[in-house]
């Protein structure tokens, strides 16, 4: 029985296939290069082969998508490769006999079948493996592939809409079914974000063991709802008090996207920045379009401009990391505020901005010495979102807000969008059953 085996390697996760005494490695690299303001992706095979349909379908096919689009779709390629070259097949020859072979691969884990065993780092969840399986349709369609396995129909799927009375089966949309598609299960009881009690507890790790970045991070995640990358991506002049807006105890943070921006440092909701040319769009300088401004506390900023002072100070800093900080944190100004230079505010300890896979790891490590549960196999991207998760059901449990309220405070277009923020456990449950007894007597005369 052949055993392949996932392993880290220098381009990221590699494998290797074991038969007897005869071992076979397979390394295959996602590769990004910027280059003229775009950046460039492919895939590389094992010994430096480069696959160029992969190059023109993530250059030319999704040159004009967004970053996470096309990051999804290398990925998904690089381990469809992967997957050729384990098997030592061609991309036009995947037929039937690879459906549950290649969905085993991509699960990852461990497991056995009959001519084959699997011990893999990674698990995949069924909607990610699913997210890549549309991913394989598309490039197959690209390549004119016809017939191939991704394509198979197992039926037809009525989705009907919600929160209307007009919606009906009349009028329900008519999707595909896909037989290599797994199925999602989605649980209504689920802990995904941070309770007052642990928000509570992960501050007071905070103040003993970590420093003022981490504490002000997460601060405004969880007390005014910032994404992380908006939180990373904040620079000098985006951190304004009331000599700036000029009305006493006003400060606010302004949340934009700038040309020296890195994928982490993305302010979602604001105009994407494909080049320096943006910044005289008329758009990039409307609030709601270009940016977005966030209200804080005199206390917050004044916590801000503390942490500021302490790393932007040549007395404290020694002459290398003052090299790095002067050299290597540069944003783009583009504001008329009166700053000699302009920088990111959260720095990591070489004083360069922090990047988001050390912040997570920071994260990841907080959220384990407290004890709260980390979910093998999800990234710890989402542990930042459960601070903004938190933030909703905060508004809701304790400030009483509405559907209306809530869109407001989480920056959302409308109100249908921020269900996906109400998650109750089931404690939350009993209380809501407990308040609304009460509501009903009262309302009953009881």
């Amino acid at each position: 029985m052949d055993r392949i085996t996932e392993y880290k390697g220098y381009w990221g996760n590699s494998y290797k296939r074991i038969r007897g005494n005869v071992l076979y490695e397979v390394m295959v690299a996602g590769i990004t290069k910027r280059h003229n303001d775009f950046l460039y992706m492919m895939v590389m095979g094992t010994n430096g082969k480069v696959y160029f349909d992969t190059y023109k379908y993530l250059n030319e096919e999704l040159g004009n998508e967004g970053f996470s689009k096309r990051e999804l779709a290398l990925r998904a390629l690089k381990l469809l490769y992967s997957y050729i070259e384990l098997f030592n097949t061609e991309i036009r020859y995947l037929d039937v006999d690879d459906k549950k072979k290649f969905v085993t691969f991509l699960q990852g884990g461990q497991g056995i079948g009959q001519y084959i065993s699997y011990d893999f780092m990674t698990v995949r969840k069924n909607d990610t493996v699913n997210s890549y399986l549309g991913v394989y349709r598309k490039f197959f369609r690209y390549l004119g592939i016809k017939g191939n396995v991704f394509e198979e129909q197992s039926g037809i799927k009525k989705i009907i809409g919600s929160g209307s009375a007009f919606n009906s089966k009349a009028n329900a949309i008519e999707v595909h079914k896909y037989s290599m598609n797994l199925k999602e299960v989605k649980t209504t009881i689920v802990p995904k974000y941070i309770k007052y009690t642990e928000y509570s507890e992960l501050m007071s790790l905070i103040e003993d063991k970590y420093t003022l970045r981490e504490k002000i991070i997460v601060k405004l995640m969880y007390e005014y709802g910032l994404r992380i990358g908006e939180v990373l991506g904040l620079t000098l002049e985006d951190i304004q008090g009331d000599y700036i807006t000029k009305q006493k105890g006003r400060c606010r943070l302004i949340l934009r996207n700038r040309f020296t921006d890195k994928p982490w440092q993305y302010a979602k909701g604001c105009l994407k920045i494909i080049s320096r040319n943006n910044y005289t769009n008329e758009i990039y300088n409307t609030e709601g379009g270009g940016f977005q401004i966030i209200n804080i506390s005199s206390k917050t900023f004044n916590l801000i401009q503390e942490y500021i002072d302490e790393t932007t100070s040549p007395f404290s800093l020694s002459d290398k990391a003052y090299k790095n900080y002067l050299e290597k944190n540069i944003a783009d100004k583009v504001s008329e505020m009166d700053i000699d230079r302009n920088a990111y505010v959260f720095l990591s300890k070489n004083y360069t901005p922090i990047a988001g896979g050390a912040w997570n790891r920071i994260m990841k490590n907080i959220f384990q010495q407290v004890g709260i549960q980390i979910d093998r196999g999800k990234k710890t991207d989402n542990l930042n979102h459960r601070f903004r998760h938190g933030f909703a059901m905060f508004k809701v449990l304790h400030e009483g807000f509405d559907e209306i309220k809530l869109a407001y405070v989480m920056r959302h277009s409308n109100t249908n969008s921020v269900s996906a923020y109400f998650n109750p456990t089931e404690d939350d449950l009993i209380v809501f059953a407990s308040k609304q007894d009460k509501l009903t007597k009262r309302g009953l005369r009881l």
